[in-house]
């Protein structure tokens, strides 16, 4: 959405499964982090939902402002333990430029 000259709105709505019921979730180096090696816990990992905005500050700078939240499916319910929990959530601000 464009509300404003100086302003793009980005909604945005994903599905996370996993490939095979005994596959396992990743980190970014790569190592799995959550997995259930008999594969009852499912596929479904969960639905995300984000919210941004892009402020166009100037011709070379951008401020990006945003929330996402992650609503855990069945896979993390049932992989949660003390320290692992099933929703997850991230606001986060970021500026950019560019010459």
């Amino acid at each position: 959405m464009y509300p404003a000259r100086w302003l793009t709105v980005y909604l945005q709505y994903h599905r996370f499964y996993l490939d095979q019921a005994r596959d396992a979730l990743y980190g970014v180096n790569g190592a799995a982090y959550r997995r259930d090696p008999t594969g009852r816990a499912g596929t479904d990992v969960g639905r995300e939902f984000d919210v941004v905005a892009n402020f166009h500050l100037t011709q070379h700078a951008d401020l990006l402002v945003g929330y996402s939240h992650l609503f855990g499916g069945e896979f993390l319910r049932r992989t949660a333990g003390p320290n692992r929990g099933a929703d997850a959530s991230v606001f986060f601000v970021q500026t950019s430029y560019r010459w």
